[in-house]
């Protein structure tokens, strides 16, 4: 007995120092059927004073009393009893309650007939089953059956079933919610919001919210969401849980769907959020909103731990970004060269379509780029449109404002942002094995899957070539520096970036920027283009020419523009490769039916090739046949 009441005394303890204290009175009215057929029935009554623990199990004191007849004497057994329990319980549905319980200790039998008036004590058990109804977190009714046994002196006094109702009244001490709320909510941000990452939140988490549930009974089907008004588009769930017993706790990650209204944040300060919390408490429907305050830095806040991270501002969305894109390369489209690498001539268009409209470098005063690259404090950067309504911006916002140009027209990009600095990456879709086909090995930057135009934001003012070949010189010294350190890398795929830092639209900013005159456009990319045919080119045209490779040759020729003199190297190769490259030099040229011949020779060595396939329905359609 003692180690009964001292483990008894020990679930107290634990259960004062807990959260909340929560007691369980059961008042159980039964009936007897003695095993022994000189026992008739009897009826009694038990009182339990247990302690809940952990929604599940129960432990406490009982007491009660059995009144049992013996038939052929006419003695009345009075059976008063005390011990301790301790039980299981479970409820399958919100109403629907079960329980399995056991207790042990001791009574006090007095027999009471007219010829005889005697007592004896021993110890006895009892083990019971519950089912029952719950008609609120008080009270609950049960259906009761059991069976329990009295010793004597080690032998059997009495051995009885029992059955009988039960009524079952839940009460609890300690902290409690107020009598509007089920739930207490407690939020913990380690760091503000940037709204650049607006995106970014939808997965990743603004801070973790606790809830913890404070009513009388479990919330089933519990769903936390996050709102903040026009901030956000749509309330965005951030958990959910089947069951949340009493006091116990949910942790939430906050995510959120924000909203453009969001970018207009121009200031740091805070916004009201609310978690909403839908569930079912009894099986009735409930929602519940309790708000939450969130810290945010302005939309131009930026931290360059990961420098990725600075994809979010490239901004392929924006209407006026993606009009002017259009505009500058559509310059473009009329005079481009076949057989020129596209990115190039584009990437010429953009850069040259912004510097001549008047976008001029010009250094943030309160966060310069060169001062904060490297630092841990909070840096400034435009959004793309910001730069071109203001029309001035830093190396990082001028930068950003020509990759979403190139992106808005289908270009890939990229950026290195070096100390001194930034560095536009321009995708060409050259292999890496084959980039010094085109280009001299110092003018590029290649990495294991493509082949980048460097475009040094230090000299936007100067133009495209300029900047085309300090940014690649600047970039290979840094990379070939890189080799022997344990630095993260330099070079950032735009594309490969948005997997993480997905990127945001900020658009309704007006400004002063105009496009510039088409044919100023042109002559700049003429001018760039022009130089590269005269210097990579050139030095290509010679190496080739000397070390007899036709077939490289051929193609640096078609490149220059030197169409006669690469059609008569392509004539010496005969291949079905080089076949279609006169078939592409004659359509340009306009002369069909030499075109023709070219696609046929193709054929014939290659029945199913599909270029000159392509090309033969190409002529067809362009000689209107």
């Amino acid at each position: 007995m003692k180690k009964v009441f001292a483990a008894i005394t020990i679930a107290f303890a634990l259960a004062f120092n807990a959260f909340s204290l929560d007691f369980a009175f059961r008042i159980t009215p039964n009936m007897v059927f003695p095993r022994d057929e000189e026992l008739g029935s009897g009826f009694g009554g038990v009182l339990n004073a247990d302690v809940d623990l952990f929604n599940l199990f129960t432990v406490g004191i009982e007491g009660g009393y059995s009144s049992v007849k013996q038939k052929s004497l006419e003695k009345n057994f009075n059976i008063f009893m005390g011990g301790a329990s301790a039980g299981v319980y479970y409820y399958p549905l919100s109403r629907l309650y079960v329980s399995a319980n056991g207790s042990y200790g001791i009574y006090k039998a007095e027999i009471d007939s007219p010829s005889v008036v005697d007592s004896g004590s021993g110890s006895y058990w009892r083990a019971f089953f519950e089912a029952g109804f719950r008609f609120n977190p008080s009270i609950i009714f049960n259906a009761v059956g059991g069976y329990e046994k009295f010793s004597l002196d080690g032998d059997d006094f009495i051995s009885t079933p029992f059955a009988g109702l039960s009524a079952k009244f839940n009460f609890s001490f300690g902290k409690k919610s107020s009598s509007s709320s089920a739930f207490m909510v407690t939020f913990e941000q380690d760091a503000p919001v940037y709204p650049v990452f607006a995106n970014l939140y939808k997965q990743a988490q603004m801070g973790l919210a606790t809830v913890r549930n404070m009513s009388g009974a479990e919330a089933r089907d519990v769903h936390v969401s996050f709102r903040a008004g026009k901030y956000t588009s749509a309330a965005k769930e951030c958990a959910s849980v089947s069951v949340l017993n009493r006091y116990k706790s949910l942790e939430v990650p906050v995510m959120a769907d924000f909203s453009q209204e969001f970018l207009r944040f121009s200031e740091d300060g805070k916004i009201n959020g609310e978690l909403v919390i839908s569930y079912k408490y009894l099986g009735k429907q409930v929602t519940e909103v309790q708000n939450i305050v969130i810290d945010v830095l302005h939309r131009n806040s930026f931290s360059w731990l990961d420098s990725a991270a600075l994809a979010s501002f490239v901004d392929t969305g924006c209407p006026e970004i993606l009009e002017v894109s259009k505009y500058i390369a559509g310059a473009e489209i009329i005079n481009l060269k076949p057989g020129l690498n596209s990115p190039f001539q584009y990437a010429a268009a953009i850069m040259e379509g912004l510097r001549l409209g008047g976008i001029v470098y010009s250094e943030d005063t309160l966060t310069p780029y060169t001062k904060f690259r490297n630092g841990e404090e909070t840096d400034s950067v435009q959004f793309p449109l910001q730069t071109l309504s203001l029309m001035s911006g830093d190396y990082d916002d001028i930068g950003i404002l020509v990759c979403s140009c190139l992106e808005s027209f289908g270009i890939g990009t990229g950026f290195a942002a070096l100390n001194d600095d930034f560095i536009v990456l321009v995708d060409t879709g050259i292999a890496p094995e084959k980039k010094t086909n085109q280009f001299a090995d110092e003018d590029v930057v290649s990495d294991e899957n493509t082949t980048w135009l460097a475009l040094s934001m230090k000299n936007f003012s100067k133009g495209f070539t300029e900047s085309r070949l300090s940014g690649a010189k600047r970039l290979n010294a840094a990379l070939k520096n890189q080799e022997d350190s344990e630095d993260s890398e330099i070079l950032v795929n735009v594309h490969a970036a948005w997997e993480f830092y997905p990127p945001v639209t900020f658009t309704g900013y007006k400004g002063a920027y105009k496009n510039p005159p088409k044919d100023s456009i042109v002559k700049a990319v003429n001018d760039a283009t022009s130089y590269y045919i005269n210097h990579d080119l050139a030095s290509l045209i010679k190496k080739f020419r000397k070390n007899g490779d036709t077939k490289r040759l051929a193609d640096c020729y078609v490149r220059a523009g030197m169409y006669n003199e690469a059609l008569a190297e392509y004539q010496k190769v005969g291949t079905v490769a080089a076949y279609n490259n006169m078939g592409m030099i004659y359509v340009s040229q306009k002369n069909y039916r030499s075109a023709r011949a070219m696609y046929e020779k193709a054929l014939s060595k290659s029945p199913e090739n599909a270029t000159a396939l392509a090309g033969l329905k190409k002529i067809k359609a362009l000689s209107g046949e």
